[in-house]
């Protein structure tokens, strides 16, 4: 029997949209949404009757009424980043299942100890499962008080049949290097460009290193011949860029988890991925399909481009097979399942 599901997210992006998409085959799909982030544009297409409303149209007394109105069997919540939505589902008095969403480790900062003191009475009294991105996340649900057999991993998922294509074509390795990310100091870019740079000028001088993406420091990029900026790409607009790459960079100095490493494993790219990136718990494996540096550290950032330079077309694509097989353990099939295993359970 269909059962009804209200999802209350954050940002959108392509992928989540593919997941709901899915999902909606089997179960009857509200979501609420932030609207656009002019720094990743992703083209939102929402299919098989979802019923889909700007989160900028909705107060938080809204949001509830819509709950009140739709008596969902499960509501998906993104975090608790948006104060109107843990408004929204206080005080819901026959909802079944109430489903935290989230992909913050836990890291055991001061910030965070202290922050368990506020948090858990509230995740406690408000959600009954979690659905996290990874390992550390499911460790930080659990101080937050959710039960360990009501945490379910595999919360981020990519595309993965939109991104295997370039795997199964790739018949070369060009001497390119790809990044895909926004154009934000977080994210280390401008290590990245000054520690390419010295590598060109230190005798890679056969190299590039493509860019895609945009934000506020689209100005204040770096030019030089053998870095291009291509701006935004849409995910299912990639695959040319992809096949003219071999290694995969996300240098960033905070990146909770990083879809894009899935895709790019999935695409099957040999990855350099800084500490700081979440999903390297689950996609690289150190010297088998990459390597990782400590963020903000642009001498280990070269030293591991360098590596990956210096590796032979036959060692990159032995790399790219292991990339693609790490990114077959979460797929869109296995989000929907996870979610329906909440549901039905």
């Amino acid at each position: 029997m269909r059962k009804s599901i209200v999802v209350l997210y954050s940002e959108l992006a392509d992928y989540a949209v593919t997941g709901l998409n899915q999902l909606a085959h089997f179960h009857n799909v509200i979501v609420v949404h932030w609207p656009a982030n002019s720094e990743a544009p992703f083209q939102i297409r929402f299919e098989n009757g979802i019923k889909a409303y700007n989160r900028k149209d909705f107060s938080s007394k809204q949001v509830h009424n819509l709950l009140l109105e739709t008596n969902p069997d499960t509501v998906l919540v993104s975090g608790w980043i948006d104060k109107g939505y843990i408004k929204a589902i206080n005080n819901l008095p026959d909802l079944k299942k109430r489903v935290l969403m989230m992909d913050t480790g836990w890291t055991g900062s001061l910030k965070q100890k202290l922050g368990l003191l506020i948090l858990k009475p509230l995740i406690r009294g408000l959600f009954s499962h979690a659905f996290v991105s990874g390992n550390k996340c499911m460790i930080y649900a659990n101080k937050l008080g959710l039960k360990e057999y009501n945490i379910y991993t595999g919360f981020y998922s990519a595309s993965v049949d939109q991104f295997e294509p370039v795997f199964k074509k790739r018949k070369y390795f060009p001497k390119a290097i790809v990044y895909v990310g926004r154009y934000v100091k977080h994210k280390g870019i401008f290590e990245m460009w000054e520690a390419f740079i010295e590598l060109v000028n230190e005798g890679f001088s056969d190299w590039k290193l493509i860019c895609a993406g945009t934000g506020n420091q689209w100005e204040n990029r770096m030019e030089h011949p053998n870095i291009e900026h291509l701006g935004f790409i849409q995910p299912s607009e990639m695959q040319p860029m992809l096949l003219d790459a071999s290694i995969y960079v996300l240098p960033s100095h905070f990146e909770p988890w990083g879809v894009s490493v899935h895709e790019m494993a999935a695409a099957g790219l040999p990855m350099i991925l800084s500490k700081e990136v979440g999903a390297g718990e689950k996609f690289l494996v150190e010297g088998g399909n990459g390597f990782s540096f400590p963020a903000k550290n642009k001498d280990a950032l070269k030293d591991a481009l360098r590596k990956m330079m210096l590796k032979s077309p036959n060692e990159l694509a032995l790399m790219g097979k292991i990339s693609n097989e790490l990114a077959q353990s979460i797929t869109p099939k296995t989000w929907i399942e996870t979610i329906i295993k909440i549901v039905e359970d």
